[in-house]
């Protein structure tokens, strides 16, 4: 070969190189910018090709294949003729870069049935449209499996504008428990009102850092330093081409593993020690047995919300009503008087919503007490950094 098509070849195979490292690089970016949470287990996006090849007429030709965080792939063929750019060729599919929307297994009708019938087989004809208006939608999250669409984070590393991770004076940097994309969880879950935009980061002070001694508690206002809710939103993260990176934990401060959870939709009812459910015992002409034998009941169905990671919807206490735990800390907060049976407590108590609930989680070495759980109420599911907290074991 001619020392100028020899040069001429090599000028072609430098720009198809160029052009197949700057499409790779362009695919990274648009799939980290794709994934749910950094640390989430979605399916790997990679891309890979087998070289540039030489045909007989002096093209070069490269083919790259493109794997999305769905495990979707896709192929894309370049070629540079004789004295010609670099093009792609016509027919060859592009590789996806728009996020698919959100989706989740749905519950939600067998639910309904399941809840339906016990109703009616335990309360009054009269009481049962009640009880069933009671019900609020949640979204119960689980361990994301390969495939699974990933919702949210648990444990791990979360993304914070510069100097902003947690921290109880006094006492040490907070535990990042599990992090969200309202967007994503807001599609999935509207009825809660979540924030269009941004990401919601929950933490929690468990006391590993001080060696337990420091305990977060609603009876003790001084406490509540020791739990926050972060909503960040994409441009306070970090500068434009850090978006994706995790913010490092501060030092001393062991993080949790990090687990990905994918969302399944369902049904969920007051808890027996709710407030609600109390109003619901007064005025639904149910007796105190008909209704007791219907949360026997519900206690029995699959998945019936203990030991569960879930937003929104109804806690699942394991001590007493977490509502009047968090008015309990609002009233302590505001120096206003709080008695468990006064009446006016007892109205307020029946406006806090849950945001988010956190059980332990081996996988997440997340170990509440014993076997405990981490409740985070709201009034305003919109205004979710006013969020209240507490926690029960046991």
């Amino acid at each position: 070969m001619a020392p100028d098509r020899y040069d001429e070849l090599m000028a072609r195979r430098a720009e198809l190189e160029r052009e197949l490292h700057e499409r790779m690089r362009r695919h990274h970016d648009d799939m980290m910018r794709q994934l749910p949470l950094l640390g989430s287990s979605a399916k790997a996006f990679g891309r890979r090709t087998d070289g540039i090849r030489i045909a007989g007429d002096g093209s070069l030709d490269a083919h790259l294949e493109l794997q999305d965080v769905h495990g979707r792939t896709s192929t894309v063929v370049l070629r540079a003729d004789p004295n010609g750019p670099v093009e792609e060729l016509g027919g060859a599919t592009p590789a996806v870069t728009d996020t698919p929307p959100p989706h989740a297994a749905d519950e939600t009708a067998s639910r309904l049935d399941a809840v339906a019938r016990l109703a009616r087989e335990h309360l009054p004809a009269t009481a049962v449209e009640g009880f069933l208006g009671l019900l609020l939608p949640a979204l119960r999250l689980e361990h994301a499996g390969d495939g699974d669409p990933v919702v949210a984070q648990l444990g791990g590393l979360p993304r914070l504008p510069i100097n902003t991770w947690p921290v109880w004076e006094g006492h040490g940097p907070l535990s990042h428990v599990l992090s969200f994309d309202c967007e994503v969880v807001g599609t999935l879950l509207p009825e809660l009102g979540l924030p269009g935009t941004g990401v919601l980061a929950f933490f929690y002070f468990d006391g590993s850092f001080d060696d337990f001694a420091s305990t977060v508690g609603t009876w003790d206002p001084a406490t509540s330093p020791g739990f926050r809710v972060l909503h960040v939103q994409p441009d306070q993260a970090a500068p434009h081409d850090r978006m994706d990176v995790a913010t490092p934990a501060p030092p001393g401060l062991t993080v949790f593993p990090s687990v990905a959870l994918t969302a399944v939709r369902t049904l969920t009812w007051p808890a027996s020690e709710s407030p609600l459910t109390d109003s619901f015992r007064a005025t639904s002409g149910a007796t105190e047995e008909a209704v007791a034998a219907l949360y026997r009941a519900l206690h029995e169905l699959p998945q019936g919300g203990y030991d569960t990671h879930q937003v929104g919807g109804y806690a699942t206490p394991q001590q007493g009503a977490v509502e009047l735990e968090v008015e309990q800390l609002r009233r302590g907060l505001a120096g206003e008087p709080f008695e468990w049976q006064d009446s006016e407590v007892l109205a307020a108590a029946r406006q806090w919503r849950l945001l988010l609930q956190v059980a332990s989680d081996d996988d997440a070495a997340m170990m509440w007490g014993d076997v405990g759980q981490l409740y985070y109420l709201t009034l305003n599911a919109s205004d979710p950094e006013s969020a209240l907290f507490t926690w029960q074991c046991g």
